[in-house]
């Protein structure tokens, strides 16, 4: 089968013929894939930036992707509550089950995780098998194609989980791509005030933001625009999220909350930051990771995609054919592009 993947150190992706996996073993699932989203740790780990490199720490080749939905094909031994043709999305982060951490019952705290789609191989390409504990039953009525946005979501609404949100709540988000763009709308989606985003030369994104009903919208790079932002904000927002990984934008997002409100980093960039202490001390506020989602946030994105799926079908905006991958990383890197679908040949 053809499958899209991380051969060597350096720069760089390869499409290749490679074996099918084989039965799905004890507590496995086989799942024939229908769509996988292209994400910035894929770009990341294609251009094998430090961080990112950290992160593959078992032996290359890998098939990457990992925000992905598919059928059900196969049920290895031991697996109740699934069946074949299924609809099952899946949450990467396989923990090891032997590390302290693991044996205490924290596996979001695993010491030596090994993530679907970069340590195990992933699902840019036609099939997978997976712990089947790690994946969750999508509903019938909901697209099949949108169970790809169940992870990027799950990033999202962790962020605003750790920063605390509440509905009535007014929420700013730095970083208009598909993670900031997931926040907006389920801040929406959960009743939020008001919601804006701030991005730097994103038109592209900036007019997904306007199909998912935001229209608070700044571009950082025109003149007066973060003026316009302050005085948006009055007396400030509750909530910033931070979704881009750029330090820059770390004191923009701290100037704009209110007294004892949150920013919430959920952006996972190289850069550092200078953090203007002042604002944190004299407004009290709080910065917050948000990384590692726990798994009672996977029902719960579930949950909301199942009430309204069609309010996050903008987030799509490309579906290419695997066999077109490396032209798609390209378009996810130009900046033109939402939530980049790739599908695998019939």
């Amino acid at each position: 089968m053809l499958a899209l993947q991380k051969v060597h150190d350096g720069e760089g992706l390869a499409l290749r013929d490679v074996p099918a996996p084989p039965p799905p073993g004890p507590g496995e699932l086989a799942i024939r894939i229908a769509a996988t989203g292209i994400c910035g740790t894929d770009l990341g780990i294609e251009t094998w930036g430090a961080g990112y490199a950290a992160m593959m720490t078992k032996a290359l080749p890998v098939t990457l992707g990992h925000e992905t939905v598919g059928r059900v094909s196969a049920l290895g031994d031991g697996v109740t509550g699934l069946a074949i043709g299924d609809a099952v999305v899946v949450n990467p982060a396989i923990a090891c089950g032997r590390c302290a951490a693991c044996l205490a019952g924290d596996r979001v705290g695993c010491l030596d995780r090994h993530p679907f789609g970069m340590v195990l191989d992933g699902a840019f390409a036609a099939a997978a098998n997976v712990d089947a504990a790690y994946a969750y039953r999508l509903p019938d009525h909901v697209p099949l194609e949108l169970g790809a946005l169940v992870e990027p979501l799950s990033v999202g609404l962790y962020a605003l989980d750790v920063a605390g949100f509440e509905p009535g709540q007014r929420v700013v988000i730095f970083g208009p791509g598909p993670i900031g763009q997931g926040v907006a709308i389920l801040a929406k989606q959960l009743g939020a005030a008001e919601v804006a985003a701030v991005g730097f030369r994103d038109a592209a994104r900036f007019n997904t933001l306007r199909a998912l009903g935001i229209e608070q919208l700044f571009d950082a790079s025109e003149e007066g625009a973060l003026d316009r932002l302050k005085a948006l904000a009055g007396q400030g927002f509750d909530v910033a999220v931070e979704a881009a990984g750029v330090g820059a934008v770390v004191n923009q997002a701290l100037a704009v909350l209110r007294p004892h409100g949150v920013l919430a980093l959920a952006g996972l960039g190289e850069t550092e930051a200078a953090v203007n202490i002042g604002l944190v001390v004299r407004g009290r506020l709080q910065i917050r990771g948000a990384s590692r989602i726990p798994p009672r946030i996977w029902p719960k994105v579930i949950d909301l995609l199942a009430a309204d799926p069609q309010a996050y079908a903008p987030l799509i905006t490309h579906r290419l054919p695997l066999a077109q991958g490396l032209e798609a990383f390209a378009l996810a890197r130009s900046g033109q592009a939402s939530k980049i679908l790739l599908l695998p040949e019939e």
